[in-house]
């Protein structure tokens, strides 16, 4: 059989191909990260050339103490009742916890009267035992509840005693500390505030109460701070920065603050401890200098802090 010369150069070329092997693809390497995220590996140098990094460095700083807040609530007076005062949440959940404080005190008053009735009517023989029991119970009840409610005003900075007393035309600014700081606040320190909204401005405020605990995930502490606002200008929900007049001084480690990322209100570096390894260290910080933050706890000097980079860094090591 005779095949054409173009059909025989053809099943030449198929054949050929036939017979040439397929190439390998194989995935570019890649690094690993250990089970709970606080160690990356990298498989070669190249890769860490991205993430440069500074050495964590000791020096005297002299800063100034201060700390971002908001305006969580206002007080104003009552158009029905000037006697009385309004309490306005930027929070309307904790609007709900107030006014449920307020009916709750009405309740146990009125709860108190019922059981005193109660028992002089059964002292008369007017009313059974089973009576007295659960007037009992309604009042302890809402004894209870009224708990409940107050912890969570005392929880978010607010003390709900104090806001029933608290000066008509006042505003009350929450901020949160360190807890490494917190020996250099106390109740009565007078502040100096600075709005976002009012950036050329300065507002006098005082500290009117400290949180009794630190929260555990956070290790901050609330301060509330009232201000006088006799015009109104300041609104609940504005930020501000108050400034404590209390300067610090003395050898701190500083790092660069891009080398900082936060998560879940925790603070975090990425240091080098190897060639081709990256580990994630909590760290507590102080107050911004510039460029630099202080570290309180967490690092130690002349540590590889990693400073370019740092979000790809941690969508490795959380996930995201």
């Amino acid at each position: 059989m005779k095949f054409h010369p173009i059909i025989l150069l053809a099943l030449l070329t198929v054949a050929a191909c036939k017979d040439k092997p397929k190439p390998v693809v194989t995935s570019p390497p890649r690094p690993t990260t250990s089970t709970d995220g606080s160690r990356i590996s990298f498989p070669d140098s190249v890769m860490m050339r991205a993430f440069t990094t500074q050495p964590a460095r000791s020096g005297a700083i002299h800063t100034d103490f201060s700390a971002p807040g908001h305006v969580a609530a206002m007080v104003v007076r009552s158009s029905e009742n000037p006697a009385e005062r309004l309490v306005l949440f930027d929070d309307p959940g904790l609007s709900d916890n107030y006014t449920a404080i307020l009916q709750h005190r009405i309740n146990i008053q009125t709860e108190r009267g019922n059981l005193e009735r109660v028992k002089d009517l059964q002292a008369h023989g007017a009313a059974s035992g089973k009576e007295v029991i659960e007037a009992q119970t309604q009042l302890a009840n809402e004894e209870a509840a009224i708990i409940s409610d107050e912890a969570t005003l005392k929880l978010a900075g607010f003390d709900p005693e104090a806001l029933r007393t608290a000066r008509p035309n006042t505003i009350l600014v929450v901020c949160e500390i360190p807890e490494n700081q917190f020996g250099s606040i106390r109740r009565g320190l007078n502040c100096t505030l600075n709005f976002t909204a009012f950036p050329n401005e300065r507002f006098a405020g005082r500290i009117d109460n400290v949180n009794d605990y630190v929260d555990n995930t956070t290790r901050q502490i609330k301060l509330r701070i009232s201000v006088a606002n006799p015009d109104g200008r300041l609104k609940a929900g504005m930020f501000a920065t108050a400034e404590f007049g209390i300067k610090e001084a003395g050898q701190f480690i500083t790092v660069s603050r891009d080398a900082i990322v936060t998560v879940q209100g925790r603070d975090y570096v990425f240091v080098r401890t190897a060639p081709q390894v990256i580990e994630r260290r909590p760290v507590e910080l102080g107050q911004q200098r510039e460029d630099r933050v202080v570290v309180q706890n967490g690092l130690k000097e002349s540590d590889q802090v990693v400073t370019a980079n740092v979000l790809q860094l941690k969508g490795l090591s959380f996930g995201y």
